[in-house]
């Protein structure tokens, strides 16, 4: 080197020294772009599996509106067989339709309601009850029942099921 002037040699150890900080700039640039490789990765897999998450929460949420919607259907279809089996006033005509007026406290309902086992033998059924009955077994809209008031009601339980 002593072939080369001094300010010749003093930009070439200036340009060494220049390439040494870029090697370090490269590497520290190398692991910061490692580091947002491995973040993004991190995100990305947490990502999916709040999606997954998600996803199983919105499912639950559909089958239980789905199982709302069921019971709601059968309870309506209950409530429109309880009300055919009320004795109706003369002149009345009965109809299928569900009414929001004739829904009754729970209390009122169970006061009337009666065991299964009450059932187990037809002379236990009022009168209003055999004829209510016999109008649904004539319906054809509705199953044939044995008549006998024996099992009635688990006929009628299945047919809606």
């Amino acid at each position: 080197m002593s072939q080369y002037s001094e300010q010749t040699q003093k930009q070439f150890a200036e340009l060494e020294a220049s390439h040494e900080r870029m090697k370090i700039l490269t590497a520290s640039m190398d692991k910061i772009v490692t580091n947002l490789q491995e973040g993004h990765s991190q995100l990305r897999k947490a990502s999916e599996e709040n999606n997954k998450r998600l996803n199983l929460v919105f499912e639950e949420q559909h089958h239980r509106k789905r199982d709302r919607d069921c019971l709601y259907q059968d309870m309506k279809k209950l409530f429109n067989v309880y009300h055919s089996m009320k004795p109706q006033p003369q002149g009345h005509v009965m109809d299928d339709t569900y009414h929001q007026d004739d829904i009754k406290p729970d209390s009122m309902l169970v006061n009337k309601a009666r065991s299964p086992s009450q059932y187990q033998d037809g002379d236990n059924m009022s009168y209003s009850e055999k004829e209510a009955l016999k109008q649904l077994s004539e319906d054809s809209r509705w199953p044939k029942f044995s008549g006998t008031g024996k099992y009635d009601h688990m006929e009628l339980i299945d047919y809606i099921d």
